[in-house]
C-alpha cells in the first residue's frame, strides 16, 4: 500500500470512508442482521488468518487492511442492528 511514510491521522481517515463503502455493500448484499455475531467472529478469524500469512509472507499484506475492515463493518452492524439471531435464546445468570 506504500504507507510506510503516511501520517496515521490519514490513514485512519481512509479506512473510516473504507467502513463507510463497504458497510453500504454489505447492506445492499446481506440486509438481514440475522447471525451478525457469527459473521463478526468468522471475519476475526480472517484478519487472524491474514495477518499469519502476510508474516509468513504467503500473502499480501494489503490483506490485512481488507479483512480489518470487514471485521470494522460486522462490529459496526453488530453495535447498531443487534443481532435478531440472540432473541431465540434464552439466557440467565
Amino acid at each position: 500500500m506504500g504507507w510506510a511514510n503516511t501520517p496515521a491521522s490519514s490513514k485512519d481517515a481512509t479506512f473510516i470512508n473504507n467502513i463507510i463503502t463497504e458497510a453500504a455493500n454489505a447492506r445492499r448484499k446481506f440486509p438481514s442482521s440475522n447471525l451478525s455475531l457469527a459473521a463478526l467472529t468468522e471475519e476475526v478469524g480472517e484478519l487472524a488468518k491474514a495477518m499469519l500469512h502476510a508474516k509468513a509472507g504467503k500473502a499480501p499484506v494489503e490483506n490485512i487492511w481488507k479483512e480489518a475492515i470487514q471485521v470494522a463493518v460486522m462490529a459496526m452492524r453488530v453495535a447498531t442492528e443487534g443481532d435478531p439471531s440472540f432473541d431465540a435464546v434464552e439466557y440467565k445468570e
